[in-house]
């Protein structure tokens, strides 16, 4: 009967708010270091990145 039990741990990674803070952090970098170009481009780039990681880690928790 022991092998029945299923235990949820906490997922491993970074916690939602240190992700925010990651992201506002490169969007900032971008912001101060890139021009217009690079910014849009980036920003494109960090959104997609961020979006794919979190429905991947999202849909692991379920």
């Amino acid at each position: 009967m022991a092998d029945d039990v299923h235990v949820h741990s906490k997922p491993e990674g970074a916690s939602l708010g240190a992700s925010i803070a990651i992201f506002l952090l490169l969007v900032i970098i971008l912001a101060v270091f890139g021009d217009l170009f690079t910014f849009i481009f980036g920003l494109i780039g960090l959104v997609i990145t961020f979006a794919a990681f979190y429905t991947d880690h999202s849909a692991d928790g379920h």
